[in-house]
């Protein structure tokens, strides 16, 4: 696997250009599982120790019914909150892996922009950046409200 660098051709040989994109896609992944996986952690031993399960068991429902039934939405919400904001600030962390594999990307864009003082190409990249993370925001509360009960009853008035 290539180091660094983007086939001059671009995409045209997909088996070079996709090759070329392994290290960089699994640096990212590693260090976003790995933060996640912290969270994950978390919500599911406060899950495993919460009162609503211990009900559920007491009531007849196996552990794995439990589980699946109550734990997995009551576990699930945090979770997509730091899943968005990480994936928020993946995107505009990428940047630097951009650099270090020398791929050409919107944030090596963005930063040549800014050395020779192209001021429309630097607001369209932070406008689409903007966007995206405010999409991906978006996003993860619509997840939300579809997975938690409790938000979706919440009228728009409702304190």
């Amino acid at each position: 696997m290539p180091s660094g660098g983007f086939p001059l051709r671009g995409w045209t040989n997909f088996d070079e250009a996709a090759t070329a994109m392994i290290l960089p896609v699994l640096t990212i992944a590693l260090v976003m599982a790995a933060s996640v996986l912290r969270y994950v952690r978390a919500a599911t031993l406060d899950v495993l120790g919460s009162d609503y399960l211990r009900t559920a068991r007491a009531l007849g429902s196996s552990f794995p019914q439990a589980l699946i039934r109550h734990g997995l939405r009551n576990g699930a919400v945090p979770v997509i909150s730091i899943l968005g904001i990480e994936l928020a600030s993946t995107f505009l962390g990428a940047v630097v892996i951009e650099r270090v594999f020398s791929l050409p990307c919107p944030g090596s864009m963005l930063l040549l922009a800014i050395q020779q003082r192209d001021y429309p190409n630097v607001q369209g990249v932070l406008f689409i950046s903007t966007l995206l993370v405010l999409l991906i925001g978006f996003a993860a509360d619509l997840l939300q409200r579809f997975i938690d009960p409790r938000l979706r009853d919440r009228g728009a008035g409702t304190p």
